[in-house]
């Protein structure tokens, strides 16, 4: 118990860099931030613009963006000067960029020589992991279960920031990897096209259906324990 309640700990927290990165870059950048949200499921607390949901793993930045708001008729002048879709295409880059920036960070402030490799194993750890969830993800859950029983906190924070920066970087329309490719390729940033609704729809039930699947090597695991 002690130690499923150090990897919750420690995804929440991590969370929270990843989300407060990005919203601090938006906000230097002038982008008004409509909302912060740690989590998902029923919403537990409200702060303002900062929301808690029930289980705190992962979360949500919503800037103002006129492509999901709309555009009012009497709109007043300097209406767009702080809405994402109408800055630059580097600033719209680097924005989802900076939470698994913030991420690696912390990866190589608390595991210094091991951040790197542990980076780059994260890409094929994941993938592998859900292909192949009662084998390869089993092993891969019971290896972390076995480093968060042998080390302390904060080793186990540098190792899954190194984890989730990787899973993070994935060229999926949900994560910062996907939203900033998707940016680089898209002729007018400030209308979402057609083609990247139906992609970014797609691509939902793709990230779903790896959830799920490591959701099962989870239980795999504990089922053989």
């Amino acid at each position: 118990m002690l130690i499923f309640l150090k990897f919750i700990a420690a995804i929440a927290l991590l969370a929270c860099i990843h989300l407060f990165a990005m919203a601090a870059l938006g906000r230097w950048w002038g982008i008004a931030v409509r909302k912060v949200s740690l989590g998902f499921g029923p919403r537990l607390l409200s702060l303002g613009i900062f929301h808690l949901h029930a289980v705190p793993l992962g979360g949500s930045v919503q800037f103002k963006d006129t492509r999901e708001e709309g555009v009012p008729l009497d709109k007043p002048p300097g209406y767009f000067d702080d809405a994402f879709n109408h800055k630059p295409r580097a600033v719209q880059v680097l924005i989802p960029l900076a939470g698994v920036a913030a991420l690696i960070v912390v990866a190589l402030v608390l595991r210094q020589g091991a951040a790197v490799p542990s980076l780059i194993h994260g890409f094929a750890q994941f993938l592998t992991g859900a292909l192949d969830p009662l084998t390869t993800g089993r092993q891969l859950v019971g290896g972390a279960r076995d480093f968060a029983g042998q080390h302390a906190f904060l080793p186990l924070l540098g190792m899954l920031a190194a984890k989730l920066a990787a899973m993070n970087l994935l060229p999926l329309p949900l994560l910062n990897g996907g939203q900033a490719l998707l940016t680089l390729v898209t002729r007018d940033l400030r209308e979402t096209p057609a083609w990247q609704r139906k992609l970014t729809a797609v691509f939902v039930w793709v990230w779903l259906v790896l959830i799920a699947s490591w959701l099962s090597a989870i239980l795999a695991y504990v089922e053989e324990r």
